[in-house]
């Protein structure tokens, strides 16, 4: 073999060994950048909450679910460690606080403190920047908020078959109020009317506060709302209780019985209150979340205060949470296609 020959053969076995070196060093990245991608969640699950938690509550101060935050936030500030801030971003039927969450970091540092509006909303508006079960991992209920059917005395009726009777005899006439298109109160009547196949007219305002008046006067005959809103007026016999639109009787009215025990089979929806935290949160942190929500909402000043602000104490693991937000989203969806209901 000449010269050149011995240096051609030199050269290949040399690029041979360089590109078996690249392929090794190539591969030895790709194992460290995996390793890493599987140990920084951990490592941020072991030294979580490393700084302060930010709290998102999709409604305004003084609503139910602000309230029961304002209850618990503090707790889970004191075993954490670390400050839980509560920011409130209303607007759009809880969307806006929503997409905040559903935007940041994977992370834990941004939660929501909603209620399971959020499915309802993810149901009702269109064109969302996140899909409301998909895009979050449920922590844990705490809460319900059993809401009430009441009508205005002066209707003749006594009972939901009466009621139903009543509106059947007179599609269109009865008037019920809401506190705008596409809220609880709006949508969990709607589902009353579809099941119960009756028709009555709507009567939207821009807020619960607007619209009471008008209730208690009879200048509308008939309301879905929050036993804390209804009961003293139901006490007070300004207003009267038909039923409750839980799947349980309220601590608040036993008496009254449930919609389902009422007449309309398999008739349920509550307000239930819970925190979310966006897609992709490492489970470790979902998990100790959940642990000191279950150990706090186990506490009796704890329930004393949701109680007195109108809540029923209800804890809820994360699966158990996870499903109902599933559920409900499932079954909005459904009553919206079929009725056709639309938001601006």
């Amino acid at each position: 073999m000449d010269i050149n020959g011995s240096r051609h053969t030199a050269i290949a076995r040399n690029s041979r060994i360089g590109v078996k070196l690249t392929l090794r060093a190539a591969a030895s990245c790709l194992l460290a950048t995996a390793c890493c991608a599987v140990l920084l969640p951990r490592a941020q699950a072991q030294t979580y909450p490393a700084k302060p938690i930010r709290l998102i509550i999709p409604f305004g101060v003084g609503g139910s679910s602000d309230n029961t935050w304002r209850i618990v936030a503090p707790k889970l500030s004191e075993a954490l460690g670390q400050q839980v801030v509560i920011d409130n971003r209303a607007g759009a039927g809880s969307t806006i606080g929503a997409a905040l969450v559903a935007s940041a970091p994977p992370d834990g540092y941004t939660l929501l403190g909603t209620a399971n509006v959020h499915a309802l909303s993810g149901a009702l508006y269109k064109g969302l920047s996140y899909h409301p079960v998909n895009d979050f991992d449920a922590v844990a209920r705490l809460a319900e908020l059993a809401t009430v059917l009441v009508v205005h005395p002066s209707l003749p009726v006594k009972s939901v078959r009466e009621l139903i009777a009543l509106a059947k005899s007179k599609p269109g006439r009865i008037d019920y109020c809401s506190a705008g298109v596409g809220t609880g109160q709006h949508m969990f009547m709607t589902l009353f009317m579809s099941m119960a196949a009756i028709e009555m007219t709507h009567v939207p305002y821009k807020s619960t506060n607007t619209m009471l008046p008008d209730l208690i006067a009879g200048r509308v005959q008939a309301n879905i709302s929050a036993t804390s809103i209804s009961v003293p007026h139901v006490t007070s016999g300004r207003l009267r209780a038909l039923a409750v639109t839980s799947a349980r009787r309220s601590q608040f009215i036993p008496e009254v019985p449930t919609l389902n025990e009422a007449g309309v089979s398999g008739y349920e929806a509550a307000l239930q209150e819970g925190l979310l935290a966006r897609k992709g949160v490492p489970a470790e942190i979902i998990s100790r979340l959940e642990r000191e929500l279950k150990r706090i909402s186990n506490l009796p000043d704890v329930q004393k205060s949701l109680l007195a602000s109108g809540s029923e104490p209800a804890f809820a693991a994360a699966d158990q949470f996870n499903a109902i937000l599933k559920g409900d989203f499932e079954k909005w969806s459904r009553l919206i296609q079929q009725v056709g209901i639309k938001v601006d």
